[in-house]
């Protein structure tokens, strides 16, 4: 008898002990749920020569100038988008080109009624290309574009594209152009580097290429073959996020967008002496390392808008040079190709912001 409530006197006390430990470390751990205002913004960032001027917002004092603190959290790429879809569980917003927006789109929220959003454009990326190192394969230029008999020869050869990037896109609207269906086309799916080393090694002719591959293949006696400024396409990048997080932290997001657009100008106005955080940011983060030199080169592969006025004229606007609507009536075009859609997606609705 004794015995037994020496026992429960000890799990009573245990069990006393174990809530203040509890209590104490939930204490101790920071709230960054998303419908918390006061948390900071979790942004994911890919350590790319573009996104990486973000980082200039510390240089720059913009969480005091707009009242909103950032979390920058690092990640490839091709992780953004997943980790947006997560609804805030991961990061709040992210970066992701509008074509990957809207290929994947479809599937992330058919089901969902807390669709992810693009909700505002940023830059223009149009640094994509084809390299081979088969001296058959034709060049495909501002002349040579126009030729029919030239693309059809240039689209006999094997490609390596990643499935419903901005590269396979590419050669669909060169295969209309060419009065071929698109389904004759030999695209492997395959990633830009697998691409480069498959196409060096001779299994594939022409492989898609960004700036890193292009560099790789013109060192090694490849050539480039086709850009993406002479088929008259381009990739805008912008911010995305699921619908949820922009209403919880709307006020948050336009200071966001706002200090993207300080950052770029503060960079681009003076790359020389601007460019000090970003390449250190590259030098830790990056798998590409840049010179000044060649960070600046890098950059001339990009159009940056300085404003959001600048971007409303650009890119927001039907008749700006890089038009979401043009962009988005090429890759409607390829998810019909596909199968992907039966009818064309509307161009995403761009937020207003709140000044």
């Amino acid at each position: 008898m004794k015995q037994t409530s020496t026992y429960k006197l000890i799990t009573v006390v245990l069990s006393v002990m174990l809530g203040v430990l509890l209590c104490a470390c939930s204490n101790n751990v920071p709230n960054t749920l998303s419908g918390d205002s006061n948390a900071p913004l979790r942004l994911a960032i890919a350590p790319y020569q573009d996104v990486a001027m973000l980082v200039n917002e510390k240089v720059l004092g913009l969480e005091e100038k707009y009242g909103t603190k950032l979390d920058l959290v690092s990640m490839p790429f091709e992780d953004i988008f997943p980790a947006v879809a997560s609804a805030g569980q991961t990061v709040d917003v992210g970066f992701a080109g509008l074509s990957e927006y809207l290929s994947k789109q479809e599937n992330v929220n058919a089901k969902s009624d807390d669709p992810v959003l693009f909700i505002y454009p940023l830059y223009v990326f149009k640094a994509g290309a084809f390299i081979t190192f088969n001296p058959n394969v034709p060049d495909i230029n501002a002349q040579s574009i126009k030729n029919p008999e030239v693309m059809k020869k240039f689209l006999s050869f094997k490609f390596g594209a990643q499935r419903n990037s901005i590269f396979q896109m590419m050669l669909f609207l060169m295969a209309h152009r060419a009065g071929i269906k698109p389904s004759q086309l030999q695209i492997t799916d395959t990633t830009i580097n697998d691409g480069l080393l498959a196409s060096e090694n001779g299994s594939l002719d022409v492989a898609s290429a960004s700036l890193t591959q292009k560099s790789e293949a013109l060192k090694h006696h490849g050539r480039v073959v086709l850009t993406q400024e002479t088929l008259g396409i381009w990739d805008i990048t912008g911010f995305i996020c699921k619908e949820s997080i922009y209403k919880k932290r709307k006020k948050d997001i336009d200071s966001l967008i706002k200090m993207w657009f300080d950052c770029a100008n503060y960079v681009l106005s003076d790359l020389d002496h601007h460019s000090v955080a970003g390449l250190a940011y590259l030098k830790d983060k990056a798998s590409t390392q840049f010179t000044l030199e060649e960070y600046k080169q890098a950059l001339t592969n990009e159009h940056f808008p300085r404003t959001v006025e600048e971007a409303e004229k650009e890119l927001v606007s039907s008749n700006g040079k890089y038009s979401l609507a043009k962009e988005c009536s090429i890759v409607n075009q390829y998810l019909e190709d596909i199968g992907t859609i039966k009818s064309p997606k509307p161009v995403p609705k761009i937020i207003s912001l709140d000044y």
